[in-house]
Protein backbone atom coordinates (compact mmCIF):
# COMPACT_ATOMS: atom_id res chain seq x y z
CA UNK A 1 0.00 0.00 0.00
CA UNK A 2 1.58 3.71 -0.71
CA UNK A 3 -1.02 5.20 2.36
CA UNK A 4 2.01 7.68 2.89
CA UNK A 5 0.88 9.44 -0.23
CA UNK A 6 -2.98 9.70 -0.04
CA UNK A 7 -4.66 8.82 2.99
CA UNK A 8 -6.41 11.89 3.95
CA UNK A 9 -7.83 12.23 0.29
CA UNK A 10 -8.82 8.22 0.50
CA UNK A 11 -10.59 9.21 3.47
CA UNK A 12 -12.61 11.95 1.75
CA UNK A 13 -13.17 10.39 -1.44
CA UNK A 14 -15.21 6.88 0.32
CA UNK A 15 -17.32 9.66 1.78
CA UNK A 16 -19.13 9.60 -1.69
CA UNK A 17 -20.28 6.43 -1.13
CA UNK A 18 -23.35 8.23 1.12
CA UNK A 19 -23.61 11.30 -1.93
CA UNK A 20 -23.21 9.18 -5.05
CA UNK A 21 -25.89 7.07 -3.41
CA UNK A 22 -28.67 9.45 -4.17
CA UNK A 23 -27.38 8.87 -7.68
CA UNK A 24 -28.10 5.75 -7.93
CA UNK A 25 -32.23 6.15 -8.44
CA UNK A 26 -31.30 7.80 -11.67
CA UNK A 27 -28.59 5.06 -12.66
CA UNK A 28 -31.91 3.22 -14.27
CA UNK A 29 -32.19 6.30 -16.79
CA UNK A 30 -28.63 5.53 -18.14
CA UNK A 31 -30.39 3.14 -20.58
CA UNK A 32 -29.88 6.36 -23.05
CA UNK A 33 -26.44 5.64 -23.06
CA UNK A 34 -26.39 2.23 -24.67
CA UNK A 35 -29.56 3.43 -27.16
CA UNK A 36 -29.01 1.72 -30.18
CA UNK A 37 -28.40 5.58 -32.15
CA UNK A 38 -25.40 6.13 -29.93
CA UNK A 39 -24.13 2.96 -30.34
CA UNK A 40 -24.17 3.32 -33.62
CA UNK A 41 -22.43 6.81 -34.07
CA UNK A 42 -18.96 7.00 -35.15
CA UNK A 43 -16.40 7.72 -32.11
CA UNK A 44 -14.05 10.54 -32.90
CA UNK A 45 -11.29 12.50 -31.12
CA UNK A 46 -12.78 15.86 -29.44
CA UNK A 47 -9.46 16.83 -28.34
CA UNK A 48 -5.77 16.05 -27.84
CA UNK A 49 -4.11 16.85 -24.16
CA UNK A 50 -0.54 16.56 -25.08
CA UNK A 51 -1.14 13.56 -27.81
CA UNK A 52 -3.45 11.60 -25.62
CA UNK A 53 -7.09 11.62 -27.34
CA UNK A 54 -10.62 12.57 -25.40
CA UNK A 55 -13.13 11.09 -28.10
CA UNK A 56 -16.39 11.87 -28.32
CA UNK A 57 -18.02 8.99 -26.45
CA UNK A 58 -15.96 10.03 -23.39
CA UNK A 59 -17.65 13.75 -23.79
CA UNK A 60 -21.43 12.07 -24.10
CA UNK A 61 -21.44 10.02 -21.23
CA UNK A 62 -19.93 12.69 -18.67
CA UNK A 63 -22.52 15.08 -20.30
CA UNK A 64 -25.32 12.63 -19.57
CA UNK A 65 -24.30 11.44 -16.27
CA UNK A 66 -23.66 15.18 -15.29
CA UNK A 67 -27.33 16.32 -16.53
CA UNK A 68 -28.92 13.80 -14.87
CA UNK A 69 -27.22 14.88 -11.40
CA UNK A 70 -27.84 18.43 -12.03
CA UNK A 71 -30.20 19.55 -13.77
CA UNK A 72 -28.50 22.77 -14.97
CA UNK A 73 -30.31 24.67 -17.32
CA UNK A 74 -27.55 25.81 -20.51
CA UNK A 75 -27.69 25.94 -23.76
CA UNK A 76 -25.82 22.03 -25.43
CA UNK A 77 -23.36 24.14 -27.03
CA UNK A 78 -22.16 25.75 -23.28
CA UNK A 79 -22.89 22.57 -21.84
CA UNK A 80 -20.36 20.59 -23.84
CA UNK A 81 -17.79 23.35 -23.91
CA UNK A 82 -18.32 23.59 -20.05
CA UNK A 83 -17.94 19.09 -19.66
CA UNK A 84 -14.90 19.43 -22.19
CA UNK A 85 -13.13 21.43 -20.20
CA UNK A 86 -14.06 19.43 -16.99
CA UNK A 87 -12.28 16.20 -18.86
CA UNK A 88 -9.21 18.54 -19.86
CA UNK A 89 -8.39 19.12 -16.80
CA UNK A 90 -9.16 15.33 -15.58
CA UNK A 91 -6.65 14.49 -18.16
CA UNK A 92 -3.76 16.98 -17.09
CA UNK A 93 -3.98 15.52 -13.54
CA UNK A 94 -3.92 11.73 -14.58
CA UNK A 95 -1.25 12.60 -16.91
CA UNK A 96 1.29 14.14 -14.38
CA UNK A 97 0.17 11.24 -11.51
CA UNK A 98 0.97 9.04 -14.02
CA UNK A 99 4.20 10.18 -15.18
CA UNK A 100 5.30 10.66 -11.02
CA UNK A 101 3.29 7.38 -9.94
CA UNK A 102 3.05 5.27 -12.74
CA UNK A 103 4.60 2.29 -10.55
CA UNK A 104 1.26 2.81 -8.05
CA UNK A 105 -1.07 2.95 -11.08
CA UNK A 106 -2.26 -0.80 -10.44
CA UNK A 107 -3.48 0.00 -6.95
CA UNK A 108 -4.81 2.74 -7.51
CA UNK A 109 -6.96 1.17 -10.35
CA UNK A 110 -7.80 -1.09 -7.91
CA UNK A 111 -8.81 1.48 -5.12
CA UNK A 112 -11.18 3.28 -7.40
CA UNK A 113 -12.95 0.38 -8.53
CA UNK A 114 -13.68 0.02 -5.05
CA UNK A 115 -15.14 3.04 -4.62
CA UNK A 116 -17.30 2.87 -7.45
CA UNK A 117 -18.47 -0.40 -6.56
CA UNK A 118 -19.73 1.45 -3.05
CA UNK A 119 -20.71 4.38 -4.52
CA UNK A 120 -22.81 2.91 -7.01
CA UNK A 121 -24.06 -0.10 -5.50
CA UNK A 122 -27.85 -1.03 -5.84
CA UNK A 123 -29.19 -4.03 -3.73
CA UNK A 124 -27.00 -6.71 -4.15
CA UNK A 125 -25.31 -5.33 -7.61
CA UNK A 126 -21.85 -3.82 -7.17
CA UNK A 127 -21.47 0.02 -8.87
CA UNK A 128 -19.18 -1.62 -11.41
CA UNK A 129 -22.10 -3.91 -12.48
CA UNK A 130 -24.54 -1.33 -12.14
CA UNK A 131 -22.83 1.25 -14.56
CA UNK A 132 -22.45 -1.67 -16.98
CA UNK A 133 -25.57 -2.88 -17.20
CA UNK A 134 -26.20 0.94 -17.73
CA UNK A 135 -24.37 1.13 -20.52
CA UNK A 136 -21.60 3.58 -18.87
CA UNK A 137 -17.84 3.50 -20.17
CA UNK A 138 -16.50 2.55 -16.89
CA UNK A 139 -13.06 3.75 -18.12
CA UNK A 140 -14.22 7.00 -17.87
CA UNK A 141 -15.75 6.96 -14.45
CA UNK A 142 -12.15 4.90 -13.02
CA UNK A 143 -10.77 7.15 -14.38
CA UNK A 144 -11.66 10.36 -12.64
CA UNK A 145 -11.13 8.27 -9.34
CA UNK A 146 -7.36 7.26 -10.29
CA UNK A 147 -6.55 10.95 -11.00
CA UNK A 148 -8.47 12.08 -8.06
CA UNK A 149 -6.50 9.85 -5.95
CA UNK A 150 -3.05 10.42 -7.07
CA UNK A 151 -3.28 13.88 -7.62
CA UNK A 152 -3.00 14.28 -3.82
CA UNK A 153 0.12 12.16 -4.30
CA UNK A 154 1.58 14.61 -7.02
CA UNK A 155 0.74 17.98 -4.77
CA UNK A 156 1.85 16.39 -1.40
CA UNK A 157 5.03 15.59 -3.44
CA UNK A 158 5.65 18.81 -5.33
CA UNK A 159 4.80 20.72 -1.90
CA UNK A 160 6.07 18.83 0.61
CA UNK A 161 6.88 21.36 3.12
CA UNK A 162 3.32 22.91 2.65
CA UNK A 163 1.91 19.05 3.89
CA UNK A 164 4.24 18.20 6.55
CA UNK A 165 2.80 20.37 9.18
CA UNK A 166 -0.35 19.05 9.46
CA UNK A 167 0.01 17.82 12.82
CA UNK A 168 0.97 21.50 14.06
CA UNK A 169 -1.23 23.10 12.19
CA UNK A 170 -4.04 20.72 13.42
CA UNK A 171 -2.75 21.15 17.14
CA UNK A 172 -2.89 24.60 16.92
CA UNK A 173 -6.39 24.88 15.46
CA UNK A 174 -7.23 22.74 18.61
CA UNK A 175 -6.35 25.22 21.04
CA UNK A 176 -8.17 27.92 19.33
CA UNK A 177 -11.24 25.75 19.56
CA UNK A 178 -10.72 25.49 23.19
CA UNK A 179 -9.85 28.93 23.65
CA UNK A 180 -13.20 30.12 21.70
CA UNK A 181 -15.59 27.46 22.53
CA UNK A 182 -18.20 30.58 23.18
CA UNK A 183 -17.46 31.98 19.91
CA UNK A 184 -20.24 31.73 16.96
CA UNK A 185 -20.08 29.37 14.73
CA UNK A 186 -21.09 28.41 11.22
CA UNK A 187 -22.17 25.33 9.05
CA UNK A 188 -21.60 25.83 5.39
CA UNK A 189 -21.25 23.68 2.17
CA UNK A 190 -19.32 25.68 -0.67
CA UNK A 191 -18.94 25.42 -4.63
CA UNK A 192 -15.57 26.21 -5.48
CA UNK A 193 -15.23 27.48 -9.21
CA UNK A 194 -11.68 28.02 -11.09
CA UNK A 195 -11.23 30.26 -13.88
CA UNK A 196 -9.24 28.51 -16.73
CA UNK A 197 -7.34 29.34 -19.57
CA UNK A 198 -9.60 27.99 -21.89
CA UNK A 199 -12.93 29.27 -19.50
CA UNK A 200 -11.66 32.43 -18.47
CA UNK A 201 -13.82 34.86 -15.37
CA UNK A 202 -16.61 35.85 -17.37
CA UNK A 203 -17.41 31.99 -19.06
CA UNK A 204 -16.86 30.93 -15.21
CA UNK A 205 -19.11 33.36 -14.12
CA UNK A 206 -21.84 32.64 -16.41
CA UNK A 207 -21.67 29.07 -15.20
CA UNK A 208 -22.07 30.35 -11.53
CA UNK A 209 -25.30 31.74 -12.15
CA UNK A 210 -26.74 28.97 -13.94
CA UNK A 211 -25.66 26.83 -11.38
CA UNK A 212 -27.55 28.98 -8.48
CA UNK A 213 -30.33 29.14 -10.84
CA UNK A 214 -30.56 25.59 -10.82
CA UNK A 215 -30.10 25.56 -6.96
CA UNK A 216 -32.91 28.47 -6.69
CA UNK A 217 -35.18 25.69 -8.53
CA UNK A 218 -34.38 23.12 -5.01
CA UNK A 219 -31.48 21.22 -7.34
CA UNK A 220 -29.70 18.96 -5.03
CA UNK A 221 -26.38 21.28 -4.10
CA UNK A 222 -24.05 18.01 -2.92
CA UNK A 223 -24.78 16.68 -6.27
CA UNK A 224 -23.53 19.71 -8.13
CA UNK A 225 -21.18 20.27 -5.70
CA UNK A 226 -19.61 16.90 -6.11
CA UNK A 227 -19.47 17.06 -10.05
CA UNK A 228 -18.37 20.48 -10.14
CA UNK A 229 -16.50 21.95 -7.27
CA UNK A 230 -12.97 22.03 -7.71
CA UNK A 231 -12.24 22.54 -3.32
CA UNK A 232 -11.53 19.22 -1.45
CA UNK A 233 -14.70 19.46 0.05
CA UNK A 234 -16.05 18.28 -3.21
CA UNK A 235 -15.95 14.59 -2.04
CA UNK A 236 -18.51 15.62 0.91
CA UNK A 237 -20.95 17.01 -1.14
CA UNK A 238 -19.39 20.35 -0.65
CA UNK A 239 -20.02 20.20 3.19
CA UNK A 240 -17.56 22.15 5.57
CA UNK A 241 -17.31 21.46 9.04
CA UNK A 242 -18.27 23.34 11.93
CA UNK A 243 -15.77 26.73 12.15
CA UNK A 244 -15.20 30.21 14.05
CA UNK A 245 -17.40 32.97 12.25
CA UNK A 246 -13.81 34.81 12.76
CA UNK A 247 -12.23 32.25 10.77
CA UNK A 248 -14.42 33.51 7.44
CA UNK A 249 -13.21 36.39 5.28
CA UNK A 250 -14.87 39.88 6.18
CA UNK A 251 -16.62 39.82 2.98
CA UNK A 252 -18.40 36.65 3.69
CA UNK A 253 -19.42 37.97 6.97
CA UNK A 254 -22.31 39.71 6.46
CA UNK A 255 -24.33 38.16 3.62
CA UNK A 256 -23.79 35.45 5.75
CA UNK A 257 -25.11 36.73 9.19
CA UNK A 258 -28.27 38.30 7.00
CA UNK A 259 -28.67 34.82 5.57
CA UNK A 260 -31.02 31.97 6.99
CA UNK A 261 -30.74 28.77 7.18
CA UNK A 262 -30.67 26.80 3.80
CA UNK A 263 -30.36 30.30 1.75
CA UNK A 264 -27.89 30.51 -1.14
CA UNK A 265 -25.14 33.08 -1.38
CA UNK A 266 -23.00 33.69 -3.96
CA UNK A 267 -21.68 33.46 -7.04
CA UNK A 268 -19.02 35.66 -5.35
CA UNK A 269 -15.53 36.50 -6.23
CA UNK A 270 -13.11 36.00 -3.94
CA UNK A 271 -8.96 35.93 -4.80
CA UNK A 272 -10.08 35.41 -8.25
CA UNK A 273 -11.98 32.52 -7.65
CA UNK A 274 -15.80 32.33 -7.49
CA UNK A 275 -17.47 30.62 -4.47
CA UNK A 276 -21.53 29.70 -4.28
CA UNK A 277 -22.49 28.84 -0.71
CA UNK A 278 -25.15 27.74 1.19
CA UNK A 279 -25.58 28.27 4.88
CA UNK A 280 -26.57 24.78 6.88
CA UNK A 281 -26.45 26.28 10.28
CA UNK A 282 -25.23 28.59 13.20
CA UNK A 283 -25.40 28.74 16.60
CA UNK A 284 -24.25 31.42 19.34
CA UNK A 285 -22.74 29.02 21.69
CA UNK A 286 -19.77 27.93 19.42
CA UNK A 287 -19.13 23.81 19.40
CA UNK A 288 -22.28 23.73 22.60
CA UNK A 289 -25.53 23.69 19.97
CA UNK A 290 -27.92 25.42 23.03
CA UNK A 291 -30.39 23.40 21.19
CA UNK A 292 -29.41 20.47 22.93
CA UNK A 293 -29.64 21.86 26.35
CA UNK A 294 -32.09 19.97 28.41
CA UNK A 295 -34.69 21.89 30.46
CA UNK A 296 -37.47 21.67 33.28
CA UNK A 297 -40.39 23.69 33.01
CA UNK A 298 -42.90 24.72 35.68
CA UNK A 299 -46.41 25.74 34.01
CA UNK A 300 -49.50 27.56 35.11
CA UNK A 301 -52.56 27.06 32.79
CA UNK A 302 -55.68 28.89 32.45
CA UNK A 303 -58.57 26.56 31.27
CA UNK A 304 -60.22 27.49 28.16
CA UNK A 305 -62.75 25.68 25.86
CA UNK A 306 -61.22 24.77 22.50
CA UNK A 307 -63.76 27.51 20.39
CA UNK A 308 -62.73 30.06 23.04
CA UNK A 309 -63.28 32.98 20.97
CA UNK A 310 -59.91 35.62 20.73
CA UNK A 311 -61.20 37.81 22.71
CA UNK A 312 -61.48 35.04 25.73
CA UNK A 313 -58.14 34.24 25.33
CA UNK A 314 -56.96 37.54 25.32
CA UNK A 315 -58.95 38.45 28.58
CA UNK A 316 -57.41 34.89 30.03
CA UNK A 317 -54.34 35.15 29.15
CA UNK A 318 -54.48 38.81 30.96
CA UNK A 319 -55.63 37.44 34.06
CA UNK A 320 -53.12 34.76 34.29
CA UNK A 321 -50.39 36.86 34.27
CA UNK A 322 -51.51 39.00 37.13
CA UNK A 323 -51.47 35.39 39.02
CA UNK A 324 -48.22 34.86 38.38
CA UNK A 325 -46.90 38.14 38.56
CA UNK A 326 -46.48 37.00 42.41
CA UNK A 327 -44.72 33.98 41.98
CA UNK A 328 -40.86 33.16 42.81
CA UNK A 329 -40.64 29.86 42.52
CA UNK A 330 -40.97 26.76 40.71
CA UNK A 331 -43.04 24.96 43.65
CA UNK A 332 -45.40 28.17 43.54
CA UNK A 333 -45.58 28.14 39.84
CA UNK A 334 -46.75 24.71 40.19
CA UNK A 335 -49.20 24.57 43.09
CA UNK A 336 -50.55 27.71 41.17
CA UNK A 337 -51.80 25.36 38.05
CA UNK A 338 -53.23 23.00 40.55
CA UNK A 339 -55.25 25.68 42.12
CA UNK A 340 -56.23 26.27 38.40
CA UNK A 341 -57.57 23.16 37.93
CA UNK A 342 -56.06 22.61 34.47
CA UNK A 343 -55.30 18.94 35.35
CA UNK A 344 -52.44 19.56 32.81
CA UNK A 345 -49.00 18.11 34.39
CA UNK A 346 -47.91 21.13 36.32
CA UNK A 347 -44.37 20.18 35.97
CA UNK A 348 -42.30 19.29 32.77
CA UNK A 349 -39.08 17.55 33.26
CA UNK A 350 -35.88 16.63 30.71
CA UNK A 351 -37.09 18.86 27.56
CA UNK A 352 -34.96 18.95 24.83
CA UNK A 353 -34.87 22.85 23.49
CA UNK A 354 -34.61 21.59 20.01
CA UNK A 355 -37.88 18.92 20.35
CA UNK A 356 -39.77 21.83 21.07
CA UNK A 357 -42.01 23.84 18.30
CA UNK A 358 -39.66 26.93 16.44
CA UNK A 359 -41.97 29.37 17.93
CA UNK A 360 -41.95 27.95 21.57
CA UNK A 361 -38.06 27.66 21.13
CA UNK A 362 -37.56 31.34 20.31
CA UNK A 363 -39.60 32.18 23.69
CA UNK A 364 -38.00 29.54 25.94
CA UNK A 365 -34.07 29.52 24.87
CA UNK A 366 -33.68 33.65 25.91
CA UNK A 367 -35.16 32.78 28.96
CA UNK A 368 -33.11 32.76 32.78
CA UNK A 369 -33.96 30.44 35.42
CA UNK A 370 -36.89 31.96 37.54
CA UNK A 371 -37.89 33.94 34.17
CA UNK A 372 -41.51 32.96 32.93
CA UNK A 373 -42.93 33.76 29.41
CA UNK A 374 -45.68 35.55 28.36
CA UNK A 375 -49.00 33.71 28.05
CA UNK A 376 -49.31 31.38 25.20
CA UNK A 377 -52.05 29.91 23.44
CA UNK A 378 -52.50 26.35 23.79
CA UNK A 379 -55.14 23.36 23.25
CA UNK A 380 -56.41 23.35 26.92
CA UNK A 381 -56.05 27.20 27.86
CA UNK A 382 -53.36 30.08 27.98
CA UNK A 383 -50.55 28.49 29.11
CA UNK A 384 -47.64 30.89 31.35
CA UNK A 385 -43.60 28.94 31.30
CA UNK A 386 -40.91 28.93 33.97
CA UNK A 387 -37.47 27.60 33.77
CA UNK A 388 -36.64 25.69 36.87
CA UNK A 389 -33.58 24.22 35.24
CA UNK A 390 -31.54 24.24 32.53
CA UNK A 391 -28.31 21.80 31.66
CA UNK A 392 -26.27 23.13 28.74
CA UNK A 393 -24.90 20.26 26.96
CA UNK A 394 -20.99 20.60 26.68
CA UNK A 395 -18.88 20.92 23.66
CA UNK A 396 -17.22 17.85 21.77
CA UNK A 397 -14.25 19.11 20.95
CA UNK A 398 -12.99 17.36 17.36
CA UNK A 399 -10.23 14.77 17.38
CA UNK A 400 -6.90 15.18 16.38
CA UNK A 401 -6.98 13.32 13.11
CA UNK A 402 -10.37 15.11 11.86
CA UNK A 403 -8.51 18.32 12.50
CA UNK A 404 -5.56 17.32 10.12
CA UNK A 405 -8.50 16.27 7.49
CA UNK A 406 -9.80 19.52 7.55
CA UNK A 407 -6.16 21.33 7.58
CA UNK A 408 -5.29 18.51 5.06
CA UNK A 409 -8.71 19.55 2.37
CA UNK A 410 -7.81 23.45 3.35
CA UNK A 411 -4.07 23.14 1.90
CA UNK A 412 -5.37 21.21 -1.00
CA UNK A 413 -8.00 23.69 -2.40
CA UNK A 414 -5.19 26.23 -1.73
CA UNK A 415 -2.50 24.69 -3.70
CA UNK A 416 -4.46 22.05 -5.89
CA UNK A 417 -6.15 25.37 -7.89
CA UNK A 418 -3.08 27.02 -8.79
CA UNK A 419 -0.71 24.10 -9.71
CA UNK A 420 -3.54 22.68 -12.24
CA UNK A 421 -3.81 26.05 -13.55
CA UNK A 422 -0.14 26.08 -14.31
CA UNK A 423 0.17 22.47 -15.81
CA UNK A 424 -3.10 23.88 -18.08
CA UNK A 425 -0.89 26.78 -19.09
CA UNK A 426 1.83 24.37 -20.19
CA UNK A 427 -0.36 22.10 -21.78
CA UNK A 428 -0.52 21.74 -25.55
CA UNK A 429 -4.42 20.93 -25.66
CA UNK A 430 -5.43 20.48 -29.68
CA UNK A 431 -9.44 21.09 -29.95
CA UNK A 432 -10.84 19.05 -32.75
CA UNK A 433 -14.30 19.88 -34.58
Amino acid sequence: MISFSFPYLLKTLSRRAGLLAMAVCVIGSFALFSQPGMAQQRVSVVALVNGEPITSLDLENRMAFLRLLSNLQMSEEDFKTDTLEKLIAEKIKFQAAKKQFGAYLQEASQQARQLIDDSFKRGDKSGTQVLKEGGVTLSTVTDKYIADILWSSVLRSRFPRQFENLDNLAQLELEKLKAAQNEPQIKLSEILLQPTPNRPIEKTSELANKIVEALDQKANFSSIASQYSEAATASQGGRVNWMRVSQLPSVLRTPLAKASEGEIIGPLVLDGRIYILKKDGYRENGLADPKAATLTLARAVMPLASDASGEERLAAGQKLMAQVEAVGSCKEMAALNTELGSGALPLLRDLQVGSLSPQLQDIIMPLQLGQKSPALPFAEGMTVFMVCERTQPTADLPDIETLKQVEFEKLFTSISGRYLLRLQRKAVIDYRN
